[in-house]
């Protein structure tokens, strides 16, 4: 079972339900959570244009930070994102524990707003001027349509923490990561009959690897030598694999 313990990649400790490739076995891991670790960071294969990489995993509440390798290339602080975040199809979702930072740039015919939206003084594009972009951070993503600014093209992006930090160090916020909680299923129960977790990419479903290489769906059995391989071949592969 040694194929699927925790490897480094940076200063985090990937393991199930990630998978570094080239480093572990694809079974040892979600196929949609796929990490290449590249110059200390793991980056998620499967996100938008394989730019995100992890910041932070927390493994015991199934979640992850995220943040976009985009970010790191801009230059100063004032930046307006044209476009919403896009991380990919895997078996994850953005946290509602996010705050959420909205902007409105190429504003037409709009009435200053409230002292609650920031005047942004850089432009997205040349052809804009200053005065037409504005940002506002929200505690939620539940927002009504009276806090939209009218002929305003619109962008947000979840942002982590609140850390007392004004909304003009939102380039800060969002270089900080956001919060994305993981839908899979608990290795705790497989890790507690002393099996390793994987991927069953045949019935694309958990699996409990046990030390004899055959496979159950949840946990190892108190006498696993007694149990049936779900697939005798890919119980084989995993023997020739620990050996």
């Amino acid at each position: 079972m040694k194929a699927c313990e925790p490897r480094m990649c940076g200063n985090l400790s990937i393991t199930y339900p990630f998978w570094i490739n080239g480093v572990h076995p694809s079974y040892c891991g979600n196929p949609s959570l796929e990490i290449d670790c590249r110059h200390g960071k793991p980056y998620l294969v499967d996100s938008y244009d394989t730019s995100y990489y992890m910041k932070h995993v927390f493994y015991e509440n199934n979640s992850f930070v995220a943040i976009s390798s985009i970010l790191e290339n801009v230059i100063g602080d004032c930046n307006i994102p044209e476009f919403n975040v896009s991380i990919g199809l895997g078996p994850f979702e953005i946290s509602e524990m996010n705050k959420v930072l909205l902007f409105f740039y190429d504003c037409t015919d709009i009435q200053p707003p409230s002292a609650d939206y920031l005047h942004v003084t850089c432009n997205t594009n040349q052809s804009q001027s200053a005065n037409e972009s504005f940002v506002r951070l929200y505690r939620n993503d539940k927002y009504g349509p009276e806090n939209l600014l009218n002929n305003c093209t619109i962008s947000k992006r979840p942002v982590l923490g609140w850390n007392q930090q004004p909304v003009d160090q939102y380039m800060s916020l969002m270089k900080d990561g956001f919060l994305l909680e993981l839908k899979v299923m608990s290795c705790e129960g497989c890790k507690e009959s002393n099996g390793a977790c994987g991927f069953n990419t045949s019935t694309s479903a958990f699996m409990c690897i046990c030390s004899n290489g055959t496979t159950y769906p949840v946990s190892c059995p108190v006498n696993f030598k007694q149990g049936n391989s779900i697939d005798f071949l890919t119980n084989s592969l995993l023997l020739v694999s620990f050996n």
